[in-house]
């Protein structure tokens, strides 16, 4: 690409005039490097060359609207804003099909945070990842870019967590630069050719929390706004399962308790709309933490409602707690199976390392002294690590034991998926966890403790064969556990 870009520079100090040439579509050089190469460097460069002059007017003729929507499309923020700055009448322009700015990054979510899945370690690093969108010529800016550069050369996929921060952080300020753009139209303007039913229902149904913000922010009176089939925003949000919608609606206490008293064409109210199966819901893993989700996302729901609306039927004659169980009849039946075959399989390991470290326990490494009763090897500083990590194993294996067997034989009504189950399977296998990593040390001690007279060095290479299993076991199921444990917290936090 930097070749192509050396060519073009070449070309266009031969013949200036080449960069407002246009095709038969009236397309000029600078919509075909958005479309086609992608290179962002050409793409400026033929942006800083090309001027508003005929006969395409690349910047206020037809195609303008296709070239803003294009750079939105390809990522190139800051050209995009520059453009806009140059051009102020980009903000609110409106192309052949009737679509302005918004309602192309109303159908972008990847392009926000709001709409874009990071995880955890991720997410830590994005909040730490400085960016800026104009060059600060201050020490302290410099010095900053300086070490995030080098970072990034040490680990790659810091450039990555950086250029998605950037993009995200360039689209809100977009976004705010259009609507800024917007508030100086006049009333007549601003709803004939800017506010747009498409842009509030698609932010709202993709979850962009940051359109709708600033949207609420310059026209608070677009809150109220009614679409068609669809209802009002608290109605859109629930549909489609956005609780990020849905939470900054409830920052609003006193329109959100308005808004949720609207019925829908079928009267059903805002909790008839929760108790259906969201179509997000194979997102998560396993069917009981899905189940527990639903049902969650249903009680949030059900306690801004008003409270008349709990007997309220619709047109079918059904309450909304008569809709959630209908329509999670089969998620319930494969959540309980889920609870039973993992309890099963995590309760036979967990019966292995209890009986293991019982027997171990009572024929002692060793053996112990005729005359006296005691371990041959009690005062052996290993022995007391192998009988204090084979007394854990044995207690935190009980315990998984114990949890799991509740979960066998529990009454898996639905209440019950909300807390109950979900804590204690985090329960049972972190104590599983905990055993099968003082299972491998009390193993290690042993074979330490009668080995070392003969072989001094054999207590390393036991020690490290040790860490192989638990490495693996923590590999396969730690981040399982860790994800419904971050699950449960946040779901408690709501």
């Amino acid at each position: 690409m930097g070749e192509s870009v050396k060519a073009a520079k070449a070309l266009v100090a031969k013949n200036p005039s080449l960069t407002q040439v246009t095709d038969f579509k009236g397309f000029t050089p600078l919509i075909y490097s958005v479309t086609s190469t992608r290179c962002k460097d050409m793409v400026r460069y033929l942006f800083m060359n090309t001027t508003d002059d005929g006969p395409g007017r690349p910047f206020s003729g037809s195609s303008a609207s296709q070239l803003v929507a294009l750079l939105i499309h390809a990522g190139f923020y800051d050209i995009t804003m520059h453009l806009l700055q140059r051009y102020p009448n980009l903000a609110t322009i409106s192309d052949s099909n009737g679509s302005i700015i918004l309602n192309v990054l109303s159908k972008l979510p990847s392009h926000f945070l709001s709409g874009h899945k990071v995880r955890f370690w991720k997410r830590c690093i994005y909040y730490c990842v400085p960016v800026e969108l104009e060059y600060l010529p201050s020490k302290q800016a410099y010095f900053r870019n300086k070490l995030w550069n080098a970072l990034q050369t040490l680990v790659p996929s810091l450039k990555l967590v950086r250029d998605t921060k950037l993009r995200h952080v360039s689209a809100v300020r977009l976004v705010e630069l259009v609507f800024s753009q917007a508030s100086t139209l006049n009333d007549y303007q601003f709803w004939q050719s800017f506010v747009s039913p498409d842009i509030i229902f698609n932010a709202t149904s993709s979850g962009i929390v940051e359109i709708l913000k600033t949207c609420f922010l310059f026209f608070p009176d677009l809150v109220w706004t009614h679409i068609p089939n669809e209802g009002y925003v608290v109605q859109i949000a629930i549909k489609n399962r956005q609780e990020k919608v849905f939470n900054l609606l409830r920052e609003m206490p006193i329109i959100c308790n308005l808004l949720v008293l609207a019925l829908d064409e079928s009267n059903n109210t805002t909790s008839h709309l929760a108790a259906r199966v969201a179509s997000q819901a194979e997102s998560i893993a396993c069917a009981a933490f899905q189940m527990k989700r639903e049902l969650h996302w249903f009680k949030e729901v059900e306690k801004l409602d008003h409270p008349l609306h709990k007997d309220v039927k619709n047109n079918d004659g059904k309450t909304a707690w008569q809709v959630f169980k209908e329509e999670h009849k089969t998620l319930l039946e494969e959540g309980k199976n889920w609870m039973k075959d993992t309890s099963n399989s995590c309760m036979l390991v967990a019966t292995l390392i209890a009986t293991i470290t019982f027997a171990a326990a009572i024929t002692v490494p060793g053996g112990n002294n005729q005359d006296k009763g005691i371990p041959i090897f009690l005062s052996d500083k290993t022995f007391m690590l192998f009988i204090v990590s084979d007394a854990l194993a044995l207690f935190s294996s009980m315990v998984s034991l114990l949890m799991f067997l509740s979960i066998i034989h529990g009454r898996y009504a639905k209440e019950d998926f909300v807390v109950a189950l979900p804590k204690r399977l985090i329960l049972g296998m972190a104590a599983l966890f905990f055993a099968v990593g003082t299972t491998m040390i009390a193993f290690g001690a042993a074979l330490s403790m009668l080995l070392e007279k003969r072989l001094v060095w054999a207590p390393i290479p036991i020690a490290l064969l040790a860490c192989v299993p638990v490495t693996l076991f923590a590999k396969l199921q730690f981040p399982n556990l860790f994800t419904k444990i971050i699950d449960m917290m946040i779901d408690g936090s709501k």
